[in-house]
């Protein structure tokens, strides 16, 4: 049996609710498929820094460290100071933000796929920043080591696509962001057998709410991905359903995209978002680990989500049901089988 050591960010708002469901779908997934997960809790987030005087504190830091991935919650106003921070300080310098429509989830559209490859360190996200009492500074860093290295990503995901990457930015209106086009779009080319298109973000947007469908992989800036991701995941029906992952090469953290929504009941929140991302983290220790097992698991979670959505009986509030966070999730274990 393969064990992995999970550290858990329960989070603010609906988020201890929401990961707690997903450990329930891990767990029951695990047993199905010879799966043992030691969860180990690493607080942070607005209640944390309440109690301590740390968002994030260094005992929590320490046990991400040490476990094989880690699966968390949304956060409140703390966020700057928990996943941005984790993202640099783990060197997670790629955001995967899946995009898809799914039956049962109202949408314009019918068959969306895509995928957007956010670089997840740099640009002005990066935090050099001056502020003064009339003016403020934030600048945007792109690095070559940072562009090629997000660029592979991205051609990694296409070819296990449709083979196909749009590369995203201003590049008419931005140096910066014409070194960012160039550098990738030398690694793209030089992977073959990929698809390359360059598109500016404005047109980008408004290509996302009038032909989704012609969009595979999207590779885009820190900022824009952050941007457009939430612009997909509407397009495709609900942010409640999209789920990301934060890589690096050592290791992954898995997230909801959506926020801790802290004016919600936590129980009657949707969970959906946030099982697939433990789905993504699934497959993610399956590929990095080689565990074939951890590949199916995340496969059986993914179907058992898109049955119960599509069969529609058990919908939360946000769908236009009543059912609560755990009647959704107790439906998804029941189809595990499926």
């Amino acid at each position: 049996m393969s064990v992995f050591r999970v550290s858990v960010i329960r989070g603010d708002g609906i988020g201890p609710v929401v990961v707690r469901e997903a450990i329930r779908v891990l767990e029951a997934v695990g047993d199905r498929f010879g799966l043992s997960f030691q969860f180990v809790d690493a607080p942070a987030g607005d209640a944390v820094q309440a109690e301590t005087g740390e968002a994030l504190p260094r005992e929590s830091l320490q046990r991400i460290r040490g476990s094989d991935a880690c699966l968390k919650g949304p956060v409140g106003e703390t966020a700057r100071d928990v996943i941005v921070l984790l993202r640099r300080e783990l060197d997670l310098y790629a955001n995967l933000r899946p995009a898809k429509t799914m039956k049962g989830i109202p949408s314009r559209y019918g068959n969306v796929d895509l995928l957007i490859v956010r670089e997840n360190v740099e640009d002005v996200y990066r935090g050099v920043e001056d502020v003064g009492r009339d003016h403020a500074v934030s600048l945007a860093v792109y690095t070559r080591h940072g562009t090629e290295r997000i660029a592979r990503v991205a051609c990694r995901e296409a070819l296990k696509r449709r083979r196909k990457v749009t590369v995203v930015d201003k590049a008419n209106v931005l140096l910066s962001h014409r070194f960012f086009r160039e550098v990738a779009s030398e690694v793209i080319r030089s992977h073959g057998g990929i698809q390359l298109e360059f598109m500016y973000v404005d047109n980008a947007a408004y290509q996302l709410v009038v032909r989704p469908e012609r969009f595979d992989v999207i590779l885009t800036t820190n900022m824009f991905g952050d941007i457009l991701s939430d612009e997909a995941a509407g397009v495709c029906g609900t942010l409640g359903v999209a789920p990301s992952a934060n890589v690096g090469d050592a290791f992954g953290l898995f997230e909801p995209v959506h926020g801790s929504a802290p004016d919600i009941d936590p129980e009657r929140a949707n969970p959906t978002a946030m099982v697939l991302a433990g789905a993504m983290m699934l497959r993610w220790l399956g590929e990095t680990k080689g565990v074939e097992a951890a590949l199916r698991a995340a496969g059986a979670v993914e179907r058992a989500v898109e049955l119960v959505l599509a069969e529609g009986k058990v919908r939360t509030v946000d769908l236009g049901g009543g059912s609560i966070a755990r009647e959704f999730c107790d439906a998804v274990i029941a189809r595990l089988q499926d």
